[in-house]
Order: C-alpha cells, then structure tokens, then sequence
C-alpha cells in the first residue's frame, strides 16, 4: 500500500510466526546451534552408554535394552521435544504479560528505513541497521541482532514490494 512516497504494511503477527521466528534462531545463530545439538547427541548418547553398561557389568539385558531404546527415541523425537519446550516457553513468556511483540503493526518504509508503529510506540530504523535478511515461504525476517529482529509475513498485501525493497537495501548496506 502507498502512503505518499513511502510504502506502507499493516499486519497482526500471530503466535505461530513468533514460534517459528525462534526455531529458525535457534537454527541460525551458531551458539544456539551448538547447545541444541549436544542436548541432542548428548543425552542419547548417556542413555545408550548406561544401557550397554547395565547390558555388560550386570548382565541386565531387560534394562539395557529399555535404555537403548530410550537413546533411539530420544535422537528421533528430540526436534519434536525441542519445537514443544520452546511452544511452551512462549506460552509463558505471553501469559506473563511480555508478549507485545503479537500487536498490530504498521510499517512505513521507504529509501531511508522501515518506520514502526506498534502498540502505541513509534520507532524508525534505517536500513544499515539491519545485519541480515531472510525470506522464507511464510515471512520476512530482518536481523537487527542474530536472536532479535523484525517478523513480517509474507500473506499480507505489499509484501512482495517489500522483500524487493529489503533486498535492494540491506544488500546495499
């Protein structure tokens, strides 16, 4: 939408995009990375150590067995284990009264930055601020920092004209 010489976005984020917004940080940001992994590999691997252990020093193969397969179903269900720990997180980060960031949100962009209308505060950032753009299939992200940015999803009107500006000037910058 056209405001004068600025383009103009009007959205509500929804849960869902907050949710998704997180794992893909926690998939991006390399520190974050590391931690999920080894929680990952880590756990399961104890697991099936302990079970071999029980298996071998106590001739226990009834518990060997059930903690390996415990190390089996931790490495398959851990993705599902971690997008539900961090559901609920969320959750509760919104029930606490902190979760403003699912306000209406009005941007105006143009040239020099992206201005932001949210929840009754204003704030313009200029487009050198922004360290990164990601477009996936459902929304924008722009990284101010690599676990803080700017949601924006692409079902809205205009969003097409505003991936283009973002390319145009995050990549200039």
């Amino acid at each position: 939408v056209r405001k004068g010489d600025d383009l103009s976005l009007t959205y509500t984020l929804t849960f869902e995009d907050w949710v998704e917004f997180t794992l893909d940080t926690h998939q991006r940001v390399p520190q974050m990375r590391r931690i999920r992994t080894f929680s990952h590999y880590a756990i399961g691997t104890v697991y099936a150590i302990f079970g071999l252990m029980v298996m071998l020093k106590y001739d226990e193969m009834s518990y060997g067995i059930s903690f390996l397969f415990l190390s089996l179903a931790w490495f398959v269900l851990f993705p599902k284990y971690h997008k539900r720990r961090t559901i609920k997180y969320l959750q509760k980060i919104l029930k606490d009264g902190s979760g403003d960031m699912l306000a209406a949100h009005t941007l105006d962009y143009d040239q020099s930055g992206i201005h932001i209308q949210r929840d009754g505060q204003s704030s313009k950032i200029e487009w050198t601020s922004f360290q990164d753009l990601i477009v996936t299939e459902q929304r924008v992200y722009l990284k101010l920092e690599p676990s803080q940015g700017l949601i924006v999803p692409r079902n809205i009107v205009g969003s097409e004209q505003f991936v283009e500006a973002c390319q145009t000037y995050i990549t200039k910058s």
